[in-house]
């Protein structure tokens, strides 16, 4: 089964704060169905950044909720026309968010090793360029489970 399905990409969103993408994300794991409390989704994702950054390098970001309310372990990826400022450890603005999504039963599982196969895919410039330079949800659905399969 693919890891990243492409009704869970959205393209071009536009967003001025990390905070709009961050409501974004909790109302889109209520949509698709990976939990029923956006509110707490919410919480866990600004919980998770206020421990420190998820921003990245190079305008990537890695957001991450786990809760009790997140029904299966999930990703949504969503890329922004402007970039946003999201504290990243390069200061660089982020204009591409893979956001993981996390059941709090798997937290010390699926969590590290779904956070550090994104992580490491994030090192490599081929990936990278790939991603920003989709213009498709299919195209970034294919780089990652492509990638994600040879880990």
């Amino acid at each position: 089964m693919a890891l990243i399905k492409t009704d869970h990409i959205f393209l071009k969103e536009n967003f001025t704060s990390q905070d709009e993408v961050m409501h974004f994300l909790a109302d889109q794991a209520v949509s698709l169905g990976l939990s029923n409390d956006e509110n707490k989704v919410y919480a866990k994702l600004l919980e998770r950044e206020a421990e420190g950054t998820t921003g990245m390098m190079d305008g990537f970001a890695i957001p991450h909720a786990k809760d009790t309310t997140i029904t299966a372990a999930d990703i949504i990826i969503v890329s922004l026309v402007n970039p946003v400022d999201w504290q990243s450890l390069d200061g660089s603005p982020t204009d591409f968010i893979i956001a993981l999504f996390i059941p709090d039963s798997e937290a010390g599982t699926t969590h590290l090793k779904l956070l550090s196969s994104v992580a490491r895919l994030l090192m490599h410039q081929d990936v990278t360029k790939g991603l920003k330079a989709a213009a498709i949800p299919e195209e970034i659905a294919n780089l990652l489970n492509s990638k994600l399969a040879e880990n």
